[in-house]
């Protein structure tokens, strides 16, 4: 029997603050992009809101959280038509990518626990290999991942744009199926989001719903097969994976 077991995890609001870093990104690359297309202020503030930030905070389905930097494009091309401007797509969506890295150096990495990589390296120990699954392109998740010091500890990393499609398209997990001889019976999801319980259902892997501030809504996590509000949970989780019908 294959007692090989692997846990893919979601980037942003999973193994670091999202807001911590995202927001002052996001505040960043929209002023770039305002200055660079020539409109007021007010469209940087109404781009974020269509964004789903409001009162500094980051709505969980919203476009910055549960989005592709192609979504994240096409909202902003949309308030930035209501200003009269007309740009085509794919210029859009280079100038969108071009604003987020070059302020990438705004955000704030914060892991989810502050002994992210001694966690990652338990995990490891216990027989589980490890992935990220991000919307986030190659050059903010390698960084992310450096500044985290987490970057080694991973088998393989998913990302937007680095040639496999974008959860929830459960391509990802066929390819870890295939390449690593993962049992689907022995594949979970951790995640912060509804984008990341589609994965996992779309996949027909576990999903993980993960929690981490107290209060924080909890209707998408209605679907997860566990529910965890501190990452340390994981530690022996495929304990518990196990006693639920129809996961082995």
């Amino acid at each position: 029997m294959n007692n090989m077991q692997g846990i893919i995890f979601d980037k942003d609001g999973t193994l670091l603050d999202f807001e911590a870093f995202w927001l002052p990104v996001t505040e960043g690359a929209l002023d770039a992009l305002i200055k660079q297309f020539g409109l007021p202020e007010d469209a940087a503030l109404r781009a974020a809101r269509r964004l789903g930030i409001a009162e500094g905070r980051a709505k969980k389905d919203g476009i910055l959280c549960a989005g592709t930097y192609s979504a994240i494009a096409a909202e902003v091309l949309s308030v930035f038509s209501e200003y009269g401007k007309q740009i085509a797509k794919e210029e859009m969506e280079g100038a969108v990518l071009r604003a987020f890295e070059e302020n990438m150096c705004r955000g704030e990495v914060v892991p989810a626990v502050p002994d992210l990589a001694e966690l990652l390296q338990a995990l490891r120990s216990e027989g589980n290999r490890l992935f990220v699954a991000t919307t986030d392109a190659p050059f903010g998740t390698a960084a992310c991942l450096k500044a985290l010091g987490i970057d080694g500890l991973f088998d393989a990393v998913y990302t937007d744009g680095g040639g496999c499609p974008v959860k929830p398209d459960p391509r990802i997990v066929e390819d870890i199926v295939q390449k690593y001889g993962i049992c689907r019976s022995r594949l979970a999801v951790v995640g912060d989001t509804r984008t990341d319980l589609d994965f996992a259902e779309r996949g027909g892997i576990f999903g993980i719903a993960y929690l981490r501030r107290a209060g924080e809504d909890a209707a998408f996590a209605s679907r997860a097969g566990l529910i965890i509000r501190d990452l340390h949970e994981l530690r022996g989780v495929w304990d518990i994976i196990r006693k639920e019908e129809g996961y082995v």
